[in-house]
């Protein structure tokens, strides 16, 4: 399904949210999906959720560091 197929930015939000799962992700979108449905949501787009997903991500990849015990796996598993 595109995402032109919706008509309303809410809809938009919540499908692309929908394929967020596991780990933290969860948690956020659990949140974030509550708050869209009771129109409490601080994102009005949803260029607005991708461009913090993206930032969020950028963060994570630049302070990731293989650290002193870790396995080549566990550092695998972070990334």
């Amino acid at each position: 399904m595109q995402l032109d197929a919706f008509t309303d930015k809410r809809m938009k939000i919540l499908y692309t949210l929908s394929f967020m799962r596991g780990g933290m992700a969860q948690v956020w979108v659990a949140n974030d999906t509550s708050a869209v449905l009771n129109n409490t949501s601080s994102f009005g787009t949803l260029v607005e959720i991708l461009a913090l997903i993206k930032r969020t991500t950028h963060m994570q990849l630049h302070t990731l560091r293989m650290t002193l015990g870790m396995t080549a796996e566990e550092y695998m598993a972070s990334f």
